[in-house]
């Protein structure tokens, strides 16, 4: 098997656990680090028999390098994959794509003009509950979605307020530093291009940007809220996407998510294949109908429950499983990956968009 030689840009901790998903790989082979700490990237280079470059544009003069691996702040993204796409590299980036939609359009042009590739490492497109929620959407077993919620409260314990995560200027926002991972997703669930978008914040007394919330409305006329916060200790930080289809209701738990919870009502001989798609039994429930509703009819609940008990080997394997599928995008052109060129522009752009909504203070189309 012929290994694609990979160049990390940046070795935080971050970068230090992504890299020891990427080399159980036996497709890939870390040869070349850099990161503004000496200690840091030549431990890198230790580790994993490979170079150590003080900078980036050494990195990127290695011909064993194939795929730059960006992990810096989102500031330094675009330029970044500029100069890689300009170098003839493949990027397989962190999110976001950019933190301006101009330096986003610059690095779209430059790809088509230099022929590489570049993906987002989305990782909930590939841990276990999300897997199976895509299938479960997919199959239109519960109907059609008609609505979509996620809520995001997490800690802002960390983030002091002279921190970077709050300057526009190097981090985006929330929605573009954070919120695009779940802009990502559910595109991908709703299999439509947003229609419009209405955003809205809250802005602390020391001039944070903590809170918002932004309402999507799809071309195939889904609705959607999306709600971030970054206020709360971190023992209170919870993730709940909450998945609306005709005829029930799907609820996933987790940032990388640990639970699937599933409710609604469906004919009975589809009742093996729902339990088939979910990998578990299903518990059925004889009701009654409701009193004082005219037309209402009895009927059979049908709930489920899935668990995942280890959410860092979900992390690690949805990592390897982005990078895989980027792989073989590249080795292969005619290959289908679950995150494409234009799905991480689409998440990047909703996410800008929805920023540019609450800084104008009214809706904005797509």
């Amino acid at each position: 098997m012929q290994q694609s030689g990979l160049g990390i840009v940046g070795y935080g901790g971050f970068g230090e656990f992504t890299a020891k998903a990427y080399a159980q790989m036996p497709e890939v082979k870390i040869v070349a680090v850099t990161d503004v700490n000496a200690a840091r990237r030549n431990e890198a280079a230790s580790i994993y028999q490979a170079t150590a470059y003080e900078t980036y544009e050494q990195l990127l003069a290695d011909p064993a390098v194939d795929i730059v691996v960006i992990n810096t702040p989102p500031w330094l993204h675009a330029a970044q994959a500029q100069q890689a796409a300009l170098a003839g590299k493949h990027i397989f980036l962190e999110k976001p794509l950019a933190t301006d939609l101009a330096d986003a359009d610059a690095l779209m042009q430059i790809l088509q003009e230099k022929q590489v590739r570049l993906s987002i490492d989305y990782v909930l497109r590939h841990v276990p509950i999300y897997t199976i929620l895509q299938k479960l959407t997919a199959s239109n077993l519960l109907g059609k979605i008609t609505y979509m919620r996620l809520e995001n409260v997490a800690s802002n314990e960390a983030l002091h307020a002279d921190h970077w995560f709050w300057k526009r200027q190097y981090s985006g926002g929330i929605f573009i530093e954070h919120g695009v991972h779940f802009f990502d997703l559910c595109n991908q669930l709703s299999q439509s291009e947003p229609a419009d978008i209405s955003g809205h914040a809250h802005t602390a007394e020391d001039g944070r940007q903590d809170r918002v919330m932004a309402a999507v409305s799809y071309n195939n006329g889904i609705l959607a809220n999306f709600y971030h916060a970054f206020d709360r200790p971190a023992i209170l930080e919870q993730t709940v996407l909450r998945v609306v289809m005709e005829r029930g209701t799907a609820i996933v738990t987790g940032w990388i998510p640990d639970r699937l919870e599933i409710e609604g009502t469906l004919s009975s001989e589809h009742y093996a294949e729902l339990s088939e798609l979910l990998g578990v039994e299903l518990n059925i429930t004889t009701v009654p109908a409701p009193e004082g509703i005219t037309g209402a009819t009895a009927g059979e609940i049908v709930t489920a429950q899935v668990t995942r008990e280890d959410r860092t080997a979900d992390y690690s394997q949805a990592v390897i499983g982005g990078l895989s599928e980027f792989i073989r995008s590249i080795q292969d052109p005619a290959y289908q990956p679950q995150v494409s060129l234009q799905d991480s522009y689409a998440s990047f752009r909703l996410a800008y968009r929805a920023q540019q909504s609450i800084d104008q203070g009214h809706n904005l189309a797509y």
